[in-house]
């Protein structure tokens, strides 16, 4: 073959599909495609890395209206991009906070005038931000978001003591739940076991929830609150639901921290009431990622 015809040959030969690239100990055969891939997924210098802004985070009060069996549920939420973190605070219904010239139980404040007085007397109890939305949703509704999610595998254990665990059908062990088997689970509480280890129960469930389908909520849970927005009671607007979409990417993506707890209080049994201690102040400070005073943290100490 003349050297005319040799050329188009090797042409042919480097402009074929496969790529010999030598490699310590042997030869790997690539693609021309997979070796595009490979040099289009390295890092690009110059290209800018997307940060958390300010406004990537949520302190949001989540409500589970009662019906005409259960009482309402309150969990209070922090998410932030920045401090890569969700942390939740349940509330028991039966913590008093100011209500007109007087005082009330959480719960009796929500069905007399809703969720957003409920936030209202919230934020000067607790000494919330200023910023924190409310969102009220039935049981219905919370079961219907959550039911596309799957089972969620729950641990009852430490929320609850041995003899609370036999008298309320939880298993010692975790248990896999759906949102209604959960819900039903929390309302066979309801006067069984003391306020502040519902709450638990309640944190327990959250906990689950967050750490186990927190790479789907970015693409599923903003857009499942659109769709149900008919039947919500909120102050959140589109723009809050885009942050929150934002939001919860950036966690998704840093497999952020998770923290669920109860807000702990003083439990009068014959008043019927739960107040306030240095330690619940605490739990909020901690709840924002704030650092406790030096008294709190000897409270909180205490036995």
């Amino acid at each position: 073959m003349n050297a005319k015809g040799w050329r188009p040959f090797w042409a042919a030969l480097l402009a074929g599909l496969l790529v010999l690239v030598p490699l310590v100990g042997g030869t790997i055969l690539l693609t021309r495609r997979t070796l595009r891939t490979k040099l289009a997924s390295r890092p690009q210098s110059g290209v800018a890395i997307r940060q958390p802004k300010e406004e990537n985070r949520l302190s949001l009060l989540v409500c589970t209206a009662p019906t005409e069996t259960t009482a309402p549920g309150f969990l209070l939420l922090y998410l932030s991009a920045s401090q890569n973190c969700i942390h939740a605070l349940a509330l028991p219904g039966e913590l008093t906070v100011p209500f007109g010239t007087d005082e009330a139980a959480l719960a009796d404040c929500y069905r007399a005038a809703g969720p957003a007085r409920c936030r209202e007397a919230l934020l000067s109890a607790l000494a919330l931000p200023e910023d924190t939305h409310y969102l009220a949703l039935a049981p219905s509704v919370l079961q219907a978001i959550a039911d596309r999610y799957g089972a969620l595998r729950v641990g009852f254990s430490g929320a609850l003591t041995a003899d609370e665990l036999a008298r309320t059908g939880c298993s010692a062990n975790v248990q896999a739940l759906s949102a209604r088997e959960a819900e039903a689970l929390l309302s066979g509480m309801e006067g069984v076991v003391p306020p502040a280890h519902k709450a638990a129960a309640r944190a327990a469930v959250w906990d689950a929830f967050f750490r186990q389908e927190l790479e789907l909520l970015p693409a599923t849970l903003p857009d499942a609150l659109r769709t149900h927005s008919p039947s919500l009671l909120t102050d959140l607007t589109a723009q809050d639901l885009l942050i929150l979409e934002d939001t919860l990417e950036f966690l998704a993506d840093r497999t952020a921290s998770v923290h669920a707890e109860a807000l702990p209080g003083d439990w009068d049994a014959d008043a019927g009431r739960y107040t306030l201690t240095e330690d619940s102040r605490a739990a909020v400070q901690t709840l924002f990622n704030v650092s406790p005073t030096d008294g709190q943290l000897s409270s909180a100490s205490e036995p």
